[in-house]
């Protein structure tokens, strides 16, 4: 599977409802859900996602009515990747 950001803004949406669904995308099989990065205060999620393809999350996205601005597929990289490499 590839590696995605879905990248999420909702500034008016109660904190309890995105909380509330992030059960229901923990149980997500058509993709899976790895890790989110957010803050509340300003309404902001960066979620990382293994996905057959963007359209695979589009559809969750749908179904469980979340918006999204933008779906991002990305590779990642570590430090540690490249400490040990010679320059």
């Amino acid at each position: 599977m590839a590696h995605f950001l879905a990248v999420h803004y909702e500034s008016s949406t109660p904190r309890e409802m995105v909380e509330g669904r992030w059960i229901a995308l923990a149980r997500e099989r058509r993709a899976i859900w790895l890790k989110t990065w957010y803050n509340f205060d300003v309404g902001k999620r960066y979620c990382w996602w293994d996905a057959p393809d963007r359209q695979a999350l589009e559809e969750i996205f749908r179904d469980h009515e979340i918006p999204w601005e933008e779906i991002i597929r990305v590779e990642h990289t570590t430090p540690a990747e490249w400490a040990s490499r010679e320059d």
